[in-house]
């Protein structure tokens, strides 16, 4: 009997089993407030609880995402620099060593369809790409900002 779609998409997505996920070199919003929590300021007046930490950061990231989507960036105070969304063009292209190279998104939906009907395929590792010129990502400039060692950040 062979095997459905959705069986063979959760197969080969590794979801039945459990996940164990461990990131070491990334801090999330709670991790910061930990940190806070543990340096806290020394005057009673600058001490924040959960709530309004994380109200500030809510309101901060809903500022900067205005910015973004009205100006296509969003630049810091004291001239720390800003972040933009820029648009960079997919076109394919032939390397040094005569391979096609072609850097857009995979789609994955189609590709796992693909895969499923064609067991060649599957072995061979074929990917469908999106069908897009553009690929827009969101980058830090620090071209404008006025510290030393930007080459760190």
């Amino acid at each position: 009997m062979e095997e459905t779609y959705e069986a063979f998409r959760d197969k080969i997505k590794n979801i039945t089993g459990e996940r164990h996920h461990k990131i070491t070199n990334s801090y999330g919003v709670y991790d910061m407030y930990k940190f806070y929590r543990k340096n806290k300021p020394l005057e009673k007046k600058y001490v924040l609880t959960e709530s309004q930490y994380f109200t500030i950061i809510r309101r901060i990231n809903e500022l900067l995402s205005d910015d973004l989507i009205e100006l296509g960036k969003a630049v810091f105070p004291h001239r720390m620099g800003d972040i933009e969304i820029r648009k960079y063009e997919n076109k394919p292209r032939i390397d040094a060593e005569g391979n096609l190279v072609f850097n857009a998104p995979i789609d994955w939906d189609r590709t796992l369809k693909l895969w499923h009907d064609d067991v060649e395929s599957y072995h061979n590792k074929v990917l469908i790409k999106i069908e897009t010129t553009e690929t827009f990502k969101v980058l830090y400039n620090k071209t404008t900002a006025i510290y030393n060692n930007k080459s760190f950040y």
